[in-house]
């Protein structure tokens, strides 16, 4: 399924694509081949168990960190040929996120909306827009060092919308926010798709993947082990109509981990006879 897609590859109809990618870190493998794609206006959700290499894959996406070798291609632009003009087209929002705390509200998000070139008379505008969407007006010029959690998290997804990104990356987005806000950010994030924004969302929340994204990739020891929407996805795992991605996502990644330890005895079997 991922191999045809990526044969008949088409910048036009696929934002994000991302093909066979290895990671290692100090002899560790973080990824081990992944592959995977999201189309335009796609939410494509990212999960898998801790260390599994969902934030690895976003931050080689994002050019943070080098990957050793695969294919990265963001909206047309291979990675390793064009490593700064994508950029300007890219949200991300991340795990652990830290902000000037020293500035404002409208100061943090002003800086990261000239810094995209956003107009200044525009921006203004985008920013009382959001913020009042948000109920941050009264928080406006208050400094960022003295808002909670919840309010901080609001301003960094901001911050990664404010220019209009064309792909959205987005690491666990609704840590520390209400349900109110996280409502806020899903009815956004929804009208972002509708308007052609591909988002690639890693979340833990199954039951949110489950309902909110179109398709969801579950990832495992580095390695993409199945991509697809809800009913696909019933069909890989063997499961009945009624199954949960909660019960799916249990099911591959205990078969994936039953194949690993088969494939390390095996080898360990040959390496015997080596000696």
């Amino acid at each position: 399924m991922l191999n045809d897609a990526f044969n008949k590859y088409d910048p036009s109809q696929v934002s994000l694509y991302v093909y066979d990618v290895w990671k290692t870190y100090n002899g560790v493998k973080a990824l081990n081949g992944i592959s995977l794609y999201v189309k335009r206006g796609e939410i494509l959700g990212l999960i898998g168990p801790n260390g599994s290499g969902k934030t690895t894959t976003i931050k080689i996406i994002l050019g943070l960190i080098k990957k050793d070798k695969g294919v990265v291609n963001v909206l047309g632009y291979d990675i390793d040929k064009e490593p700064f003009k994508y950029k300007q087209f890219v949200g991300y929002v991340p795990e652990a996120a830290l902000i000037p705390e020293y500035l404002t509200a409208y100061e943090f998000l002003y800086y990261v909306g000239r810094i995209k070139n956003v107009p200044g008379d525009v921006l203004k505008d985008k920013i009382d827009s959001f913020i009042s969407l948000f109920g941050l007006m009264d928080k406006k010029k208050d400094l960022i060092i003295s808002l909670s959690k919840g309010m901080k998290q609001k301003l960094i997804f901001l911050s990664s919308i404010i220019y209009e990104p064309k792909l959205l990356l987005l690491d666990e987005p609704f840590i520390g926010l209400d349900p109110e806000g996280q409502y806020e950010i899903k009815s956004i994030l929804k009208e972002l798709s509708e308007s052609g924004c591909s988002i690639l969302l890693s979340t833990h929340l199954l039951d949110f993947a489950e309902r909110f994204c179109d398709r969801v990739a579950i990832i495992n020891k580095g390695k993409n082990i199945a991509t697809g929407d809800l009913e696909y996805l019933k069909k890989r795992a063997s499961l009945g109509e009624d199954t949960t991605l909660e019960q799916i996502f249990l099911t591959l990644t205990k078969e994936q981990s039953l194949v690993s330890k088969d494939n390390r005895v095996n080898e360990e079997g040959r390496n015997l006879f080596k000696r």
